[in-house]
């Protein structure tokens, strides 16, 4: 949300001024403006929110021993065994991993809305 108010705040005035000239409406202002400056910014915000939702979900998993890769990592880690150091290695290089691919299609996602932009990846 702060990434979308940060993302309209810093529309270029000069864009604002054309609109004002060419009398653009509220609605075409808005699709054709507004959206478009504000993409690279909101999608900042949603790769965040999507890397700090997946720490929430693994963390919730070990808290509340949900069936997961939280709740894996938590019992490995309690058993002590001598396999269970590479198991819970194993288990956290998955869930970067899944992480990692989660954020590659976020900016997959981005590229394709935003056509014609740069995007930063």
């Amino acid at each position: 949300m702060i990434n979308t108010a940060l993302g309209v705040a810093s529309i270029d005035k000069d864009y604002i001024n054309v609109a004002r000239v060419l009398r653009l409406k509220f609605s075409a202002k808005i699709f054709k403006i507004v959206i478009p400056a504000s993409l690279p910014y909101i999608f900042t915000g949603l790769r965040i929110s999507l890397g700090v939702g997946w720490m929430v979900l693994i963390a919730a998993e070990l808290l509340a021993q949900n069936p997961g890769l939280g709740k894996f990592v938590w019992d490995e880690f309690r058993n002590g065994s001598s396999q269970s150091l590479a198991r819970i290695m194993v288990a956290v290089f998955t869930i970067g991993l899944i992480g990692f691919i989660l954020d590659r299609i976020m900016v997959a996602l981005n590229k394709l809305v935003s056509f014609g932009q740069n995007v930063a990846s």
